[in-house]
């Protein structure tokens, strides 16, 4: 057994100072540069905007607490040769360019709501696609109040935007592209109502269309899940919300939810260890946000009541970060939803065929 042992401390001696007599040769340096751009700056997922199936897949799967392997929420939905993103949490961008998504090809943000979590990268979102090729001010959709939103990026952005149409030209960034519209999504009727049960077109383009649900967040009013129909097969993504029966009523039949999931038992737990431990601060936010977030049981009941044929959790809370974590966090969902459920992570793909409505595949986007 020594003797094995010796052998093979040898064979990795070698072949460790094998290695780092390769990479000492600017050649081969240069070699192995050469091998990584073409295997990862010049590869884009073109492959997902075949028109053969809705797609939807996961840039942001985490809360507002750290997560050092997650982005902050945010759902990317390819369709009709184009791809749109409900909610640009932070590091979402990063993840969508680590995932190589083709960004030129946006077809629009819609905003669930205005919480930082939502929406902190709409800046980077808007420069890089406008960089990388957009060829039309970038639409933002929202609840109410996305004038504000765009508004205000937009100033954050106005110096880095002459800046690099000053360095690039206007051929490579076209000042009039890099602006954002804003697209109010206005409910009907009045403005909040307390059943919060309303629908909206928020867009028709071809055969896609995008309906903004009224959820329940208060006292963040209105607040909006999406709905995508394409094609004969659907999605729906709920945004913050408590378990609200009129979401269940607009996802009937859909073929995947993706509802976001907040651990109440866990989280009441935090609040207590804080208030025990003289973080009263903490203590307090800990013990607000159980009033207007879904549990995981709650999602599974919702999924089952409205009929979906797959959900997804996200935007978990508190931050599921290893295996035990997710054991404690999902503890009875399976009871009410045997199967039928996942657990996203960043990068989680779901792919619908249009040829055969009954097919849900998952898989990853990475």
């Amino acid at each position: 057994m020594r003797i094995l042992l010796w052998i093979v401390g040898i064979v990795v001696a070698l072949a460790a100072a094998g290695y780092l007599a390769l990479t000492g040769i600017p050649a081969v340096q240069d070699a192995v540069f050469e091998r990584t751009v073409q295997a990862n700056l010049l590869a884009t997922r073109d492959d997902l905007f075949a028109d053969d199936a809705l797609r939807a897949f996961v840039c942001g799967s985490s809360s507002p607490m750290p997560d050092p392997s997650r982005a902050k929420a945010c759902i990317g939905v390819i369709a009709g040769g184009k791809v749109y993103f409900v909610d640009t949490g932070p590091q979402s961008y990063s993840k969508v360019a680590l995932f190589r998504i083709p960004v030129a090809r946006i077809g629009g943000i819609f905003y669930t709501h205005f919480h930082s979590d939502h929406i902190a990268d709409l800046g980077e979102f808007n420069m890089n696609s406008w960089v990388l090729g957009r060829d039309k001010p970038l639409d933002v959709y929202g609840p109410p109040g996305v004038e504000r939103l765009v508004a205000g990026f937009s100033e954050a952005y106005a110096l880095d935007q002459t800046y690099r149409t000053a360095h690039h030209g206007a051929e490579i960034a076209n000042p009039e592209i890099w602006k954002m519209v804003a697209r109010p999504v206005i409910m009907p009727g009045e403005d909040p109502t307390e059943a919060q049960n309303r629908t909206q077109v928020a867009l028709q383009d071809g055969d896609l269309k995008v309906t903004a649900i009224e959820v329940h967040h208060n006292p963040i009013k209105p607040a909006y899940g999406y709905r995508f129909d394409y094609k004969g097969r659907s999605i729906v993504i709920s945004g913050d919300t408590t378990k609200h029966l009129p979401l269940v009523q607009a996802a009937k039949d859909v073929d995947v939810l993706f509802h976001e999931a907040q651990a109440q038992h866990m989280v009441k737990r935090l609040g207590e260890i804080t208030r025990d431990n003289n973080i009263p601060r903490l203590s307090k936010v800990m013990f607000d946000i159980q009033d207007y977030h879904t549990s995981g049981i709650e999602a599974a009941e919702v999924a089952n009541e409205a009929g979906a044929k797959l959900l997804v959790l996200y935007h978990f809370t508190p931050p599921v970060l290893n295996f035990v974590a997710e054991k404690i966090f999902t503890r009875g969902i399976s009871d009410v939803r045997q199967d039928g459920w996942i657990m996203s992570r960043d990068g989680t793909l779901v792919t619908l065929p249009v040829a055969d409505k009954s097919v849900v595949e998952v898989g990853r986007v990475d």
